[in-house]
């Protein structure tokens, strides 16, 4: 994988303009970057508290369904320029984040994570429980990681195609779903 920072990926840090914000969990630690991706000149920078779901039982639990926006951020810069990384470290000094990887890794894997997409699993609950959305990101799990949904779940960030439209990333939704 390339190492710019405006490169777009999953995991590992995420590469913020200057005056942008790192997002928290509602424990004050630093929410995963789930990943960053290229949308026209801009940047988009998803964000979810999913400790729990790398295997800390202590952590936030997360829930089946729609989760309250504290426990996922969704940011938009519409430039790729002056980007500052923002390492997140754990007690030891060390990341305490996934690596880095590119864009095209998850299908490599034979995972179904996505961005802008329709999505492969759970279309008609997304579907019935989101009306008018659409798919922004669709996240696997992925053994290789640790990270488990509960029961072949995934995780989804849904925004209205109007919304897409306007960079209007404050009103992403995001929902749970296990068989």
């Amino acid at each position: 994988m390339s190492n710019k920072l405006s490169d777009a990926h999953w995991w590992g840090y995420a590469a913020l303009p200057e005056g942008f914000e790192y997002p928290y969990t509602v424990d004050d630690n630093p929410m995963h970057l789930v990943c960053q991706f290229h949308l026209g000149k801009g940047m988009v920078y998803v964000f979810a508290d999913l400790d729990y779901f790398f295997g800390d039982l202590e952590a936030f639990g997360g829930h089946l369904g729609e989760w309250d926006e504290a426990y996922y951020k969704v940011l938009y810069s519409p430039t790729r320029e002056n980007l500052h990384e923002h390492e997140v470290l754990d007690e030891n000094g060390q990341p305490a984040v996934p690596a880095a990887q590119g864009m095209d890794e998850p299908a490599k894997r034979g995972e179904e994570s996505c961005v802008l997409c329709h999505p492969h699993c759970y279309y008609d609950e997304i579907e019935g429980d989101f009306p008018g959305y659409q798919v922004l990101l669709e996240l696997d799990e992925c053994e290789p990681l640790g990270l488990r949904f509960y029961d072949c779940g995934m995780l989804f960030f849904m925004i209205k195609p109007e919304d897409l439209e306007a960079r209007r990333f404050d009103r992403v939704k995001c929902a749970l779903y296990s068989f």
